[in-house]
């Protein structure tokens, strides 16, 4: 059922704004830049605030490039557990406050490879009902079955290019929000 009150004041162009979306998903044991970069690339011109955890925004804030993460594999084969765990944490708290942050998340997993941050900073935006726009790799098809349990079918893709495309529709005004999960701030607020 779409939300009138948004239709109404979003007046069909550039709904989102100056919006913030977090982009979450595999970086451990898959990468993950290539999608994001396509996501930035194409969502900049909508003036949206995209948060990219290759791309740390805070002043102080703790590195998680692929130099970073190949010291924590050494680290880890060294048995340094200790150092690895409080950088992971400092990680976590700052990736998750991006979660807090955001307005919508855009995601996208490779279902058959294990991403437990992705799998946590999902289910904090599903606790926080924000819209998710997840993709899975290899079709809607492959959903897992609980993440159907998490978020409406609707908001799972089969790709990156479908997510964009609706974005684009929805600040567009071309397709109306649908979801009683946004919570958009007027325009002269954001």
């Amino acid at each position: 059922m779409p939300d009138s009150k948004l239709s109404e004041t979003g007046s069909g162009v550039n709904l989102l704004y100056r919006t913030s979306t977090y982009l979450v998903g595999h970086m451990q044991y898959a990468s993950g830049q290539d999608w994001r970069e396509y996501v930035e690339k194409e969502l900049q011109p909508l003036n949206l605030r995209i948060f990219n955890p290759y791309k740390k925004p805070f002043l102080k804030d703790v590195e998680e490039d692929e130099t970073a993460r190949e010291k924590m594999l050494r680290q880890m084969e060294r048995g340094e557990y200790d150092k690895v765990a409080n950088r992971m944490r400092e990680i976590r708290n700052f990736d998750l406050n991006l979660v807090d942050r955001a307005d919508f998340i855009i995601a996208h997993i490779v279902p058959h490879i294990a991403s437990w941050g992705s799998a946590e900073e999902i289910d904090t935006a599903v606790r926080m009902k924000k819209p998710i726009f997840l993709s899975i790799e290899g079709g809607k098809k492959k959903t897992p079955l609980w993440t159907l349990a998490q978020i409406p079918h609707e908001y799972i893709y089969n790709n990156v290019q479908e997510i964009v495309g609706t974005i684009k529709e929805i600040d567009a005004g071309t397709r109306e929000i649908d979801s009683v999960r946004w919570r958009l701030l007027n325009k002269n607020l954001r």
